[in-house]
């Protein structure tokens, strides 16, 4: 049995975006705050928001590729899908209300429930954080996740590339400022080489000799993953430490705004802290998207290609044909319901 120590618990986040109240809500602070973000809210944020009625086979999933799991946070607004076992002994459903200090919320952004997620009451000091869009598709142990106590993950410096203007955009350039403003580009590339240039990962160690060629001062650029991230719970905590004032500011947005950090300040500060275990990302998941890419996806579901994958959403696609074609292709491998299901 694993000790506390040892324990690792999955958080979840996700809205019902079909809620009629919610969305009422959602409508009010736009227009109250802001007419232009409320213009670009209304032509991104059904996307954004739009359930796929997947939500069941990740359950599913967790329950049948990972059932050493100790805890399921399950991290809501107060909404519950109307077939959710509430009495699950490994459950734990998580209001905003509960862990958000309440000056930030109502709250709309991704931003400030990633940046509170180390208060939530009884969650273990290793822990993995899902968007509702990463599923497992395939069994997982403890050590695709944590190694030695540490998270799995891995330094890749490579310039910032953007080919639309976006909000998000912005963003990436703040973690950056965020990591430049804590530490220096010439020691992080000295410091821990085997970090750098781990045979774990060879595509990665190839990348980092490029760029470790470029006689730049500052960072100009990490590669982030769309697939579960592990975090240790008092990294959040000295990030915010660190930066009381700009993650203050980011969690009082209650949409995304240009000025705000995201949870990759504190995946950064992991790693350049040295706080994590080499892997290699590739062979652990792969992130698609929806449309162009959806026969991929249910391929990847249904031959289990991947231990875990993202579908990314996009706008341009018929929902209705796209989603019975993915969630059939769950149900060939996830047929059987949880314990966590009615």
């Amino acid at each position: 049995m694993k000790t506390d120590q040892q324990q690792i618990d999955f958080v979840l986040i996700w809205v019902d975006g079909n809620d009629p109240e919610w969305r009422k809500t959602k409508q009010y602070y736009l227009k109250k705050e802001n007419t232009n973000k409320c213009q670009r809210e209304d032509v991104q944020g059904d996307v954004r928001y739009r359930d796929w009625d997947n939500l069941k086979y990740w359950f599913r999933a967790v329950e049948k590729y990972a059932p050493w799991v100790h805890k399921v946070h399950f991290v809501t607004c107060g909404q519950t899908p109307e077939w959710m076992n509430n009495e699950c002994a490994k459950l734990n459903l998580v209001n905003h209300k509960e862990f958000i200090p309440e000056k930030y919320l109502p709250t709309f952004s991704s931003h400030p429930i990633e940046l509170n997620l180390h208060r939530i009451e009884g969650l273990s000091e290793q822990f993995v954080y899902f968007n509702d869009d990463f599923f497992l598709t395939s069994p997982v142990v403890p050590e695709d996740f944590f190694v030695n106590g540490l998270p799995c993950d891995f330094r890749e410096e490579i310039p910032l590339e953007f080919y639309e203007k976006d909000v998000y955009n912005q963003i990436c350039v703040n973690n950056i400022i965020f990591l430049n403003r804590h530490f220096s580009r010439r020691a992080s590339r000295k410091k821990e080489p085997g970090k750098w240039y781990s045979l774990k990962s060879p595509q990665t160690s190839i990348k980092n000799l490029i760029t470790g060629c470029l006689r730049c001062h500052h960072f100009f650029g990490m590669e982030t993953h769309h697939v579960p991230q592990a975090y240790l719970k008092n990294s959040f905590q000295k990030v915010w430490e660190l930066e009381p004032e700009w993650m203050d500011e980011t969690c009082s947005h209650r949409f995304r705004d240009e000025r705000d950090l995201n949870q990759h300040a504190v995946k950064f500060w992991q790693l350049m802290s040295g706080n994590f275990e080499p892997y290699n990302m590739k062979k652990f998941g792969k992130v698609f998207t929806v449309g162009g890419q959806t026969d991929g996806i249910c391929s990847a579901i249904v031959k289990q290609r991947y231990k875990t994958i993202c579908i990314n959403d996009s706008k341009q696609i018929d929902f209705i044909t796209e989603q019975r074609k993915i969630n059939n292709a769950f149900e060939k491998i996830l047929s059987e319901k949880s314990s966590f299901e009615k």
